[in-house]
């Protein structure tokens, strides 16, 4: 970064755990059912690296979408539960 500092110092990557699935079988089928119903009610973000600092926001743009998110809520009279995922 600008400031010559490494946000990640300190963190270990790891393997997360769960549940390996095989492709058709009934198990499958049934979290994949699941998923598909909860899904429907969810939304998702892909943002790319970098700050957003062309949209005049100095924050990382992650913080920009929630501010949005936020400011648009009471505005479309629907309420968003924002996750986070570190």
């Amino acid at each position: 970064s600008k400031a010559g500092q490494n946000p990640y110092d300190g963190f270990t990557p790891s393997v997360p755990s769960g549940e390996a699935l095989t492709f058709g079988d009934e198990n499958f089928v049934s979290l994949e059912a699941a998923g598909v119903k909860e899904a429907r009610n969810a939304a998702f973000v892909l943002v790319a690296g970098g700050l957003g600092e062309r949209l005049g926001y100095k924050g990382i743009k992650v913080m920009w979408l929630e501010f949005l998110i936020v400011y648009l809520q009471p505005r479309l009279g629907k309420s968003v539960m924002l996750m986070y995922h570190s």
